[in-house]
């Protein structure tokens, strides 16, 4: 019997495996069109599995919608690259080993004369090499497809009032928002993919500041007992004193790393939009200081919920930061070259700098 099992083993090894064969893609949410200065915005994942005893190497990621939308090869497609549960090491992200997994995170900004497709098509290149001095194979995937969904932004009132308020985020960032995953309950999500870090962007970063409800809502969560600073940090305390309203049609607000004692609502509340519910604070995780956390998400749990995108219904553009390591050091921000300009329906850009 053992010598009938080492022959089917024997060859089954013989058997030559196509290279297309050794990578599993999934799009695992569809991206929903949301508008930033007049351009819409398609943001997603691929999820690359590598089911084989070989290493796979991409050595490109092609987007086509009705015609070529982005292309992502050598420096550009390791930017955009993440192995799962791989700490950084310096080593290339898009090598992915046997029994590995690798996200590439889409983020496209379409001209504004490009209609939004209804699906966006992929190619996957890569080479198969299935050890040292081995020869190299290269293969290509064609049929990976996402359907872009029909829904539409929340539409919200604003979280802050006045300004000038600095719309800090990074979606190209490692370790930041949009690629930051938590396995909740069995699977894996992006909490805060579309996640804003709102700071005053003059003198103090806002603290005390009034937090408002977005819409008119139910309050679906509220915790206030976490002092400043709260140590040790965890993925229980992480989101510090928190708000979650309940905005209707499976879409949930996040306001995070509240002010101690300030938290003026609980669950089963009804809000109005524009109401004072809680305070600015620097509670939970915050290395970049006191600021407003502020996401949309489709379930009302700070982790195990997928990221949703959203816009405003109105505000000003003033000016921005020229990158986020310029906020960092508190580099004077760039006024708008023509003064400001109202903005509605958009989701402000990264480091805008924005008044509600």
């Amino acid at each position: 019997m053992r010598a009938a099992v080492a022959f089917v083993l024997a060859a089954l090894l013989q058997v030559r495996v196509p290279p297309a064969a050794s990578l599993d893609v999934q799009i695992p949410v569809s991206p929903v069109p949301v508008r930033m200065d007049g351009r819409v915005q398609l943001a997603y994942e691929l999820h690359m599995t590598n089911f084989r005893p070989v290493d796979v190497a991409l050595t490109g990621v092609d987007v086509f919608g009705d015609a070529p939308l982005a292309s992502y090869h050598d420096a550009a497609l390791r930017a955009v690259v993440v192995r799962a549960g791989v700490r950084p090491d310096g080593s290339d992200t898009r090598t992915i080993a046997p029994a590995g997994r690798a996200v590439v995170f889409v983020w496209l900004s379409l001209d504004p004369q490009t209609s939004v497709p209804s699906t966006l098509r992929h190619r996957v290149s890569f080479d198969v090499r299935a050890g040292a001095g081995s020869n190299v194979e290269s293969g290509s995937i064609d049929a990976v497809a996402a359907t872009v969904s029909r829904a539409t932004p929340a539409a919200l009132d604003p979280p802050l009032a006045g300004g000038p308020w600095a719309a800090v985020y990074d979606p190209d960032l490692n370790g930041g928002h949009r690629r930051a995953i938590f396995a909740i309950d069995g699977k894996a999500r992006i909490p805060a993919r579309f996640a804003i870090d709102w700071i005053k962007a003059e003198s103090g970063n806002g603290y005390g500041a009034d937090v408002l409800a977005v819409a008119d809502a139910a309050v679906a969560a509220a915790v206030d007992g976490f002092a400043e600073p709260t140590t040790p940090i965890s993925i229980e305390n992480a989101a510090g004193n928190y708000v979650s309203l309940d905005l209707g049609g499976g879409r949930f607000a996040f306001y995070e790393h509240l002010k101690p004692g300030s938290v003026r609502v609980k669950p089963g509340d009804r809000v109005r939009s524009g109401q004072a519910i809680a305070q600015l604070g620097s509670s939970g995780s915050v290395s970049s200081g006191a600021h407003l956390h502020f996401h949309v998400a489709d379930a009302s749990s700070s982790l195990g919920a997928e990221g949703m995108p959203f816009v405003f219904k109105r505000f000003e553009q003033l000016g921005a930061y020229t990158s986020l390591a310029a906020f960092g050091r508190r580099e004077p921000w760039v006024p708008a070259a023509v003064g400001s300009a109202t903005r509605q329906l958009e989701m402000p850009l990264r480091q805008s700098v924005i008044r509600f």
